[in-house]
Order: C-alpha cells, then sequence, then structure tokens
C-alpha cells in the first residue's frame, strides 16, 4: 500500500477521535474522563491515541480548536436571516445553543482564564471572530476606534457570560427570554457609542431595534 493511500485514512481516524472526544468532553468534566475511556468509546487501542495526540491534554486541546472554528462558522449569516436583525439573533441563538450542547467544555474554556495559554489563546480568538462579526454586521470597515472596538468585543463577551450563568444554574430561564435578553444587552453596548470617531453606527442599529 502507498505512502499516498494510508494518508486519507490517517486522516479520518484522528477525526473521528476528534469527533468522539468532542462528545465526551461536552458531556463530563475534563477531571472525569480518561485515555481509556475515549479509546474503549472510539473503540481503538491506547497507542492509536497517543500516536496521534500524545496525551489526552493534546486531544483535548484538539477538541477545544476544533470548538473554535464551529464557533466561528455560527457567525456567518444563514438562510431566512435576510434582515440584520435576524441575523444578529440567529448568531445570538446559535452561540448559547452551542454552549448548552457542549456544556462541560464551553465552561471549562470559559474559567481557565489565565490558567492556561493554549487555552487562553482559543478564547481569544473567538472574541476576535465575535468582533469581526459585528463590524459586518454593522457595517464597519477598517479598524474601530477604542470606544467602538470596546463595545463591540464587550457585547459578544457579555452573551458568553450569560450563557455560563444560565448554564451554571441549569437552564433556569426560558432559552426564548434569554436569547431576547441577550439580543437586547448587546443593542445596549453598542447603543453606548453610536458614534465614536469616524464610525457613525446610529443607522445600523436602528435597523436592528424592535419596530415601535
Amino acid at each position: 500500500m502507498s505512502v499516498g493511500s494510508t494518508a486519507p485514512a490517517r486522516g479520518q481516524r484522528r477525526a473521528a477521535l476528534v469527533a468522539v472526544a468532542s462528545e465526551m468532553f461536552a458531556r463530563k468534566p475534563y477531571d472525569e474522563i480518561y485515555i481509556s475511556d475515549i479509546a474503549k468509546e472510539a473503540g481503538v487501542a491506547h497507542g492509536l491515541l497517543f500516536y496521534h495526540f500524545k496525551d489526552k491534554r493534546g486531544l483535548y486541546l484538539e477538541v477545544l480548536r476544533q470548538m473554535q472554528a464551529e464557533i466561528a462558522a455560527l457567525h456567518d449569516r444563514r438562510p431566512g436571516e435576510d434582515t440584520n436583525s435576524e441575523w444578529l439573533r440567529g448568531v445570538v441563538r446559535r452561540q448559547i445553543e452551542y454552549r448548552r450542547d457542549h456544556v462541560h467544555t464551553s465552561m471549562a474554556i470559559m474559567r481557565a482564564g489565565g490558567q492556561d495559554p493554549e487555552v487562553d489563546e482559543l478564547v481569544e480568538q473567538t472574541r476576535r471572530s465575535g468582533v469581526c462579526f459585528l463590524r459586518r454586521l454593522l457595517g464597519v470597515e477598517g479598524e474601530p476606534v477604542p470606544q467602538l472596538r470596546v463595545a463591540m468585543r464587550g457585547a459578544m463577551g457579555a452573551v458568553d457570560e450569560m450563557t455560563v450563568d444560565w448554564l451554571a444554574h441549569d437552564l433556569d430561564l426560558d432559552l426564548d427570554q434569554l436569547i431576547e435578553f441577550a439580543y437586547g444587552t448587546v443593542l445596549a453596548i453598542l447603543g453606548s457609542v453610536c458614534t465614536a470617531g469616524d464610525h457613525d453606527i446610529t443607522q445600523a442599529l436602528d435597523a436592528l431595534r424592535p419596530a415601535g
């Protein structure tokens, strides 16, 4: 068998292991999962996991990288989101639902601040992705002035913090209520800097606010 023919198979096995681990880390805390558990769930020998990822932490970081890419993709406009308000509300819903469905991994990431540089960098990439989404939504071209940059980062961070609190309290708020609270919070934060430097987002924000 040629090297070229084995490479795709190795890639598929690696992707399958990440998928299994992602589901397990989403269901249970990191410290309660062992390499043997993942190997058993995936139906492979321990050695294959060590071959691809060296250790549990290596596999966990790969799961987090995949999560970061998936969260970034949640910012893309979906069919049916014809207005910017529908787009923003859709993104807020998708982010909350994604973190709900990956509760343990999401909580670990959000609470790891300052403890792990590699995890911190993945969180930072997610934050930057959120800011890029808001720049597209609001039609902000070029680098935003500091007030607007801080507001956009804070707005997306607020959605994350509201979601973490909701998860920590066993989903004690109706999902649709949380989405509306989060949506309103984003508008309130952005509304505090409607006009900042050369960027005037007043018209863009007006299009996001409920009529009446």
